[in-house]
């Protein structure tokens, strides 16, 4: 047994049941991982407001992602999705944001209309990618919540 004592990783595991043990006691008393729900009626999207003072719409996508398939590294691609406003309130599309620098979308910054749809223009640049690729854009609009991901997949060569 003290041989085992004496061991590093045998330390290292001991010290981390101690500590974990540690923090699931004071957690019961505290509650540090417990999730605290936000029901104070305030809408947390690209602007804080109270709910009941905010215009908010559904949206829906005609498709929520594209696999391009097996592509040459240094192509181009680009997809058009279709953005429905779905509510009864205009839709505002407030922000797009990529996982990364190689993807980005063109969207328009007019109001859209209870019942219209537009499109997104979505692009991915290959270049210095190569492998299986899974990159997102995010779209930001007044629904709840507030995010709409588009994923866009690709094998590039």
């Amino acid at each position: 047994m003290k041989k085992l004592l004496a061991k590093t990783w045998f330390q290292i595991i001991a010290f981390g049941v101690v500590i974990g043990t540690g923090l699931i006691l004071l957690d019961n008393q505290f509650n540090f991982f417990n999730a605290k729900s936000n029901n104070s009626g305030n809408y947390n999207g690209p602007v804080t407001i109270e709910k009941d003072k905010a215009y908010f719409t559904t949206a829906s996508l005609n498709q929520t992602s594209v696999d391009f398939g097996k592509v040459k590294e240094g192509d181009t691609l680009s997809h058009i999705f279709k953005i429905s406003n779905t509510g009864n309130e205009p839709l505002i599309i407030y922000k797009t944001s990529g996982s990364c620098d190689c993807v980005a979308a063109v969207v328009t910054k007019e109001l859209i209309p209870p019942g219209k749809e537009v499109d997104i223009t979505t692009y991915f640049n290959t270049n210095g990618r190569k492998g299986p690729q899974n990159k997102t854009l995010e779209l930001t609009c007044n629904t709840e919540p507030a995010q709409l991901l588009i994923t866009l997949k690709a094998a590039v060569e």
